[in-house]
């Protein structure tokens, strides 16, 4: 920045819809700032600030990567980056322009700007300490470990020191047009050491966590009361900016992976276990005696707080109360312990919200606690029943709401989900700010409406910067939205916190979660790793268990397979000795993933159903529905296409029953590609449409990516090219805008397959090569092979026989493999046209046989046909004039077949070698053929089948 008569001179480069803030670090998109990370945004001002000129790519490397040896990669990513944050097609760039094998150049036109805005005070390391002008002492702009700015910005309605809290407080005064002023907060979070201002000392806050409380009276009847205490106590404690209180559902894993005896005393053994878990200062234990009804039900409660550092006893008490008065009670209890850990009471403004978070009433209240009880074991079905119950009793009680739409979710049912939700969030009013946001977060996350659910986490974790579970909520909610690089912000500001919450493995989770989404393999395994060991020191098992499912997806992703089997093995194991079924079917379900991918069907079969037998056990019919569809598509890859029809009617019955949209549309489009398979293009291509439309309905860039890519595959087997073109290239711009890879190879793929059909061999093999690098990319092996075995087909076309072979020979091998049946016999078909095409026909009738011994078990019309078009070649070409006659024969009964089904292409290639092979026969036949072919062809824009037409009939 320049100063000059106190303001600060900004700097901004402009090209089209966009501006570069040079000197925020942060590119706008019509005004609005677009998500990049550090090295994208490093890329693109080094290209735009040498627009029109080419840059290659070490000196991009260097520039970027000064201090670093990188790999290409590394620049590929940030281009790929900064091409979906354009929304270009790199085959037309508005943008940025690749030239093979030199580097890249900027080609928009660039324009400078500078803008000048009131100066904002910023501590030079350089200069003098000083005071800011309210009066605070001065701030430090946080930096990364590589020196980059860090930032967590908050807006509030007021500028003022927030106590408890590590932050810097800064005012940001920006001037208008009318000189109306808008004054908002920023909170950045001081990192390494405690913050102090003028106000007061404040620090960071100490955390609590109430463990629940032993019931002595022994009696069934009385249990609830541990978790409704429990609750009570959290939020009375928590009330004010004293103490942070851990959530419930934190401590209830705690438990289940940290045995603790039932005893109202710890051993300080104990309490450091439990202080490495949950990152807790305070622990709150006892015990309750319920004297029953004829009592009066009476209630004696007997509370101790443990140093979970030290291990010393900080305060005891004991109070008395009725059921009917359980508010009082532990308001009485409270205010007690409270005033002994020397926290003020419970502010005035607050109390009505504290009241606000129970039920009104003693039934709800011991419905809700049951309820909530269950949630928090994972029994999702009996917390459904009675939460909805204590609703029922309560129903303006908004926190039943919230964790019924929690259970409601965690059974697959979206729509009932969403539905208390937003109930909750209505009847919210009365709870504290909080509150609020915590309960708008889980209703956002419920939607899926990732970039809400970020915005809301990120108020919450600006006002309560301390605590680590908003943080980690953020930070999830940022990775699923795609904002790459604040979630890599987010997670650094969180490796800032004191220990133990800077230590807390849940960091490294987050973080190979972010890189399993970019992708990163190499960075997710490595964070998954460091997890994996953080949670064995502190005995964790089930943080282990997840750490180790993600470890292995990574290494799986890495190509490494024989090194993931055994972390999804272990983490199979601890998930099922600690009784956690959805961490089980999780695992399972992910392992079998791997397997699909390595062409280990069976296997992966058994796992899904493994999965689908937890997921009925547990009630969890959206697992149910997805596990469902896994099953349909391994029997689909098996060529069981009726069995795959049956599951796939289950599968959608599922995921109607528990109004998943998504999982409807997919299901759609999979019960679409098995009626292509069986030749019904009419009914396929309603039923890609009929999916297409819940794909864009909901919003899914990628599903609708993948229908319109099926959809163009149903004009281009008919034979409209132009509008099998049309969807290919709307679905190639939606899916790159989206950064779905997978939707974007098989677009590339449809228009490879176009360009070969058209005659442009040449554009044919480089969309074939963009498809078969991206699938090699996301580690997609199956489909890769179909890349490499129309990269083979085009090398046959180009004469080149010998690449065809060795390529159709490696992809057949793989399909093989895979036992994916439909497909090696396709590889087996070419495979003979290559080896005929070099006069090996002995090996051509081998191959030959093998594509028609698979076929005959397949349901695949169109595989048939190719293999059949195959089979007759071969057989004219080792029968003789019998063999011509019986092979012409066959081939007008596939043309005539393909031509009934709809199947333009495999028409007109049974047409052309009926028309060859005439030409051997019965020379006036072959050409009459031919020439109708030649001119069918032309008229459609099949010139690679019309240039081979004329060929045949020049005798070439």
């Amino acid at each position: 920045m320049k100063v000059a008569n106190g303001k600060t001179a900004k700097h901004f480069l402009v090209f089209g819809a966009f501006s570069i803030d040079v000197t925020d670090r942060v590119l706008n998109r019509q005004g609005k700032p677009v998500s990049l990370t550090p090295k994208a945004f490093d890329t693109l001002l080094a290209l735009a600030e040498n627009a029109g000129r080419i840059l290659d790519k070490d000196e991009l490397m260097k520039t970027v990567w000064p201090d670093t040896v990188v790999e290409e990669n590394n620049l590929t990513q940030a281009i790929s980056a900064l091409r979906k944050a354009f929304g270009e097609d790199p085959a037309a760039p508005s943008y940025i322009e690749t030239l093979p094998r030199r580097g890249y150049r900027f080609v928009a036109e660039v324009t400078e700007r500078q803008e000048e805005i009131p100066q904002l005070y910023r501590k030079d390391p350089k200069e003098q300490d000083r005071p800011s002008e309210i009066g605070a002492e001065p701030t430090e702009t946080p930096v990364s470990a590589d020196g980059e700015r860090l930032a967590t910005v908050v807006e509030v309605n007021e500028a003022r020191p927030i106590p408890g809290r590590w932050i810097t407080l800064k005012l940001v005064v920006v001037a208008a047009a009318l000189l109306a002023v808008t004054v908002f907060a920023a909170y950045y979070f001081w990192l390494g050491k405690q913050s102090q201002d003028r106000f007061g000392g404040f620090k960071h806050r100490r955390s609590v966590a109430v463990l629940g409380l032993k019931n002595l009276s022994q009696r069934p009847d009385a249990a609830w009361l541990s978790t409704a205490l429990s609750e009570m106590l959290t939020t009375e404690l928590s009330a004010g900016d004293g103490l942070m209180a851990i959530p419930g559902e934190n401590i209830a894993r705690m438990k289940r992976e940290l045995p603790l005896a039932d005893t109202d005393s710890l051993a300080q053994d104990t309490l450091k276990n439990i202080r490495k878990d949950l990152g807790v200062d305070y622990v709150v234990l006892g015990a309750y005696t319920d004297l029953g009804k004829e009592s009066g039900g009476r209630i004696r409660l007997d509370l101790r707080v443990q140093d979970a550092a030290g291990g010393g006893t900080v305060v005891t008490v004991g109070e008395t109360g009725t059921e009917a008065n359980l508010f009082d009670l532990v308001s009485r209890t409270g205010a007690v312990l409270r005033s002994r850990l020397g926290l003020a009471d419970v502010p005035p403004g607050e109390a009505g919200a504290v009241r606000a978070s129970l039920p009104s009433n003693p039934d709800a209240t011991e419905l809700y606690s049951e309820g909530l009880d269950k949630l928090r074991a994972l029994d999702f079905l009996n917390a459904r029943d009675l939460l909805e119950k204590a609703v029922a009793r309560d129903p303006q009680y908004p926190v039943a709401h919230s964790f019924l739409a929690a259970a409601w979710s965690s059974l697959g049912y979206d729509a009932k989900a969403k539905e208390e939700a937003r109930k909750a969030l209505d009847l919210s009013a009365g709870l504290s700010r909080e509150q609020q946001l915590v309960i708008e977060g889980r209703l956002r996350e419920i939607e899926d409406d990732w970039g809400k659910a970020a915005s809301t986490y990120r108020t919450l974790f600006g006002l309560f910067p301390d605590n680590l579970e908003y943080g980690l909520r953020l930070a999830t909610a940022q990775t699923f939205a795609s904002q790459n690089a604040d979630a890599e912000t987010t997670l650094s500001a969180l490796r800032r916190l004191p220990p133990p919450a800077r230590d807390d493995a849940r960091i490294d989770l987050e973080e190979a979660a972010l890189n399993d989404a970019l992708p990163n393999f190499q960075r997710e395994q490595e964070a998954a790793s460091s997890a994996a060991k953080k949670g064995r020191a502190q005995g964790a098992r089930l943080l282990v268990a997840r750490a180790l499912v993600m470890e292995g997806r990574a290494l799986w992703k890495l190509g490494r397979p024989q090194e993931a089997a055994p972390a999804f093995t272990e983490a199979q194991q601890i998930f099922s000795l600690a009784g956690d079924q959805e961490g089980l079917a999780e695992a399972v379900h992910t392992h079998s993933e791997m397997l699909v991918d390595a062409g280990d069907l069976s296997g992966a079969r058994k796992g899904y159903e493994q999965a689908l037998a937890i997921h009925r056990q547990t009630g969890d019919q959206g697992g149910v529905a997805a596990n469902l569809n896994d099953i349909a598509q391994i029997l689909w890859m098996q060529s069981d296409l009726s069995g795959a029809q049956r599951m796939y009617d289950q599968s959608i019955a599922a995921f109607r029953e528990v109004g998943d949209r998504h999982g409807e549309a997919d299901v759609l489009n999979n019960i679409a590609n098995i009626l292509y398979n069986q030749g019904n293009l009419a009914r396929a291509a309603d039923m890609y449409n009929q999916a297409l439309a819940v794909f864009r309905q909901i919003g899914d860039q990628e599903g609708t990516a993948l229908a319109l890519a099926n959809v163009g595959l149903i004009f281009y087997t008919q034979g409209d090219l132009d509008g099998a073109q049309k969807s290919y290239k709307e679905a190639l711009s939606i899916s790159r805008a989206a950064g779905a890879k997978s939707e974007s190879a098989q677009a590339y793929y449809g228009l490879g397959e176009i360009a070969a059909d058209r005659g442009d061999l040449d554009q044919a093999r480089k969309w074939h090569e963009q498809a078969l690098s991206l699938r090699e990319e996301i580690g997609e092996k199956a489909t890769a092979s179909e890349s490499q075995l129309d990269l083979a087909s085009i090398a046959l076309d180009q004469g080149r026989a010998g690449d065809a072979e060795a390529a159709s020979r490696s992809a057949a091998a793989e399909f093989e493999r895979e036992d994916s049946q439909d497909d090696e016999a396709l590889a087996q078909a070419l495979l003979a046209r290559a080896l005929l095409a070099q006069d090996k026909l002995a090996e051509a009738r081998e191959s030959a046989a093998r594509a028609s011994g698979l076929a005959r078990q397949s349901n695949n019309r169109g595989a048939r046909l190719v293999v059949a078009i195959t089979a007759a070649r071969i057989e004219a070409a080792s029968g003789g004039p019998a063999g011509i006659r019986a092979a012409v024969r066959n081939l007008q009964t596939e043309a005539a077949e393909a031509a009934k089904l709809g199947f333009f292409h495999e028409e007109l290639e049974a047409r052309l070698a009926t028309g060859e092979l005439q030409l051997k026969s019965g020379p006036a036949a072959g050409r009459a053929t031919l020439d109708g072919l030649k001119k069918d062809a032309e008229a459609r824009g099949y010139g690679r089948v019309a240039h081979l037409a004329a060929e045949a009939m020049a005798g070439k």
